[in-house]
């Protein structure tokens, strides 16, 4: 379901970079106004809004990526009924899905641990109706090439709703609003900006959507794109998914193995704390398949032996830059703690948890060349397994280990889909033991060690900038390392944005 970027000219490169720059813009601010919320409102405060975020997450990738790439794509294919056809099933589905989420708010406000959140799925359903119409009409721009209404509209949709998210805080900081008021109103934030987006977007587009719903609807239509879109949109919101689970299940495990409510509170806040800084990592990663998968279809299209051999060194690129990333990220896991929460609190949960950048990342890499290998009602088959083992775990692990066993519950499905992922990819694992890269990481983290017990944390400004020195040191040491050594083929530095060589 991607536009095949290789073949289009310079301004649409040009159109598609800034789509991709707007979308690094938006998951940098989506993960950075988690910091001062949380220091304004504490971790029970930060709990009470990441109780509802993942209904509010799961609309909005909805609205922004997973649609409009599909739209888009069917757009481009001049398939007129199978775009009518696709916009009434949206407008169906949001409306059944709406009344749903209006009729059971209590209900589901109940089961994820927090009755006062009720209010907020409301809001949830009143955001989930403007979906098909700003899903079209980005999709239908991004048919013409036209980037720019998707990236403003982006950036736009996270400005508002992050500036109607502090003010919530603000309120609860300066004026004893309840920490529940307070992720109400947060939460009509994604209501508010929907709104705006979507005015904004009709402003902007020459399409009435209305004529849409005219002529002769054709549902077996669907029969064409209906497998391909739903894969290509259940993994835009997999990670949301397991975000989801753990609403329902983790405040209310808890709570059951003898937690009081406000511990259990406390507590599912320090979890989640992990969310801004999973982000932060897979920021990096985020623009690395956006820059290169493009090419990696093209080659399958044009020529398979130099498609399995760059998909290989893909792999490989994707497993140590991951991995580095992860271990470079636990070890400074405390001083980042210190830095953004004021505190170290539940270090070996977090640690676990920050396991899930490695492991998603090379997850969308198999999932990705299953979609381009055609592989995709497997690749869903695989998917679906592991939301069925996160929903088993959740609960017990949760009940038995506290929040340890919420980021196990968490990681080891991952892992265990990516143990199928890797049979069905036939992806060469030998290729990553590297005995030189584990070396070279070793000394990175001994390095890193040695140098932090001599630096100041006593203020955030000092922990900063002893976070800098680390993490630059570690990264320094590692790079001249491999290079001096020669721990990686010369293929992956290319793999690297700000190398201009090719190989």
């Amino acid at each position: 379901m991607r536009l095949n970027l290789e073949k289009l000219p310079d301004q649409t490169k040009k159109s598609s970079l800034l789509i991709t720059i707007s979308g690094l813009v938006s998951k940098f601010l989506a993960a950075i106004y988690r910091i001062p919320y949380q220091n304004l409102v504490g971790d029970r405060g930060f709990y009470a809004y990441q109780q509802i975020y993942p209904f509010l997450a799961i609309i909005s990738a909805l609205s922004l990526t997973a649609l409009p790439n599909v739209i888009a794509s069917i757009a481009q294919r001049k398939k007129p009924d199978q775009l009518k056809t696709l916009f009434a099933l949206q407008l169906i589905l949001s409306v059944l899905f709406a009344t749903g989420l209006f009729i059971w708010h209590r209900q589901l406000a109940f089961w994820i641990g927090t009755p006062k959140l009720a209010p907020a799925i409301i809001l949830t359903g009143c955001t989930l109706l403007t979906v098909p119409f700003i899903s079209f009409y980005r999709g239908l721009s991004q048919a013409k090439l036209d980037m720019a209404p998707t990236a403003i509209s982006q950036v736009m949709e996270q400005i508002i709703r992050i500036v109607i998210i502090i003010v919530a805080a603000l309120c609860c900081f300066y004026y004893d609003w309840t920490i529940y008021l307070m992720a109400n109103v947060a939460a009509s934030g994604n209501l508010i900006a929907s709104l705006i987006v979507l005015i904004y977007l009709k402003q902007r587009s020459d399409y009435s959507l209305i004529s849409f719903l005219k002529g002769h609807l054709v549902f077996k239509e669907m029969k064409n794109i209906g497998l391909s879109v739903f894969i290509f949109t259940f993994y835009a919101i997999y990670l949301l998914i397991f975000q989801l689970i753990d609403s329902f299940f983790v405040k209310n495990s808890l709570v059951s193995s003898g937690y009081s409510e406000i511990l259990a509170e406390v507590t599912k806040g320090l979890y989640d704390r992990g969310q801004p800084l999973i982000q932060f990592g897979l920021i990096f990663t985020t623009a690395l398949f956006t820059s290169y998968l493009p090419r990696l279809t093209q080659l399958h299209h044009h020529d398979k032996k130099d498609y399995q051999k760059e998909s290989q060194f893909f792999f490989e690129f994707i497993c140590y830059f991951n991995l580095t990333l992860t271990a470079g990220y636990v070890t400074i896991l405390h001083l980042m703690n210190q830095l953004l929460f004021e505190d170290n609190q539940a270090w070996l949960p977090l640690a676990l948890y920050l396991g899930v950048i490695f492991l998603s990342s090379v997850i969308q890499f198999c999932h990705q060349k299953c979609f381009i290998e055609n592989l995709r009602r497997k690749s869903f088959y695989i998917l679906s397994i592991g939301i069925l083992v996160k929903l088993v775990l959740t609960p017990i692990l949760t009940y038995y280990y506290g929040i340890l066993g919420s980021s196990l519950s968490t990681l080891l499905p991952l892992v265990f889909v990516l143990c199928l992922y890797v049979f069905l990819a036939q992806i060469n694992l030998t290729t990553v033991i590297n005995v030189k890269y584990f070396l070279a990481l070793l000394v990175m983290i001994l390095v890193m060690h040695v140098i932090m017990p001599y630096l100041p944390v006593k203020t955030r400004l000092q922990t900063l900038a002893s976070l800098l020195i680390v993490a630059v040191s570690g990264l320094l040491v590692f790079l001249l390392l491999c290079r001096k050594f020669l721990v990686f083929h010369q293929k992956l530095w290319s793999f690297l944005p700000f190398i201009k060589e090719k190989w």
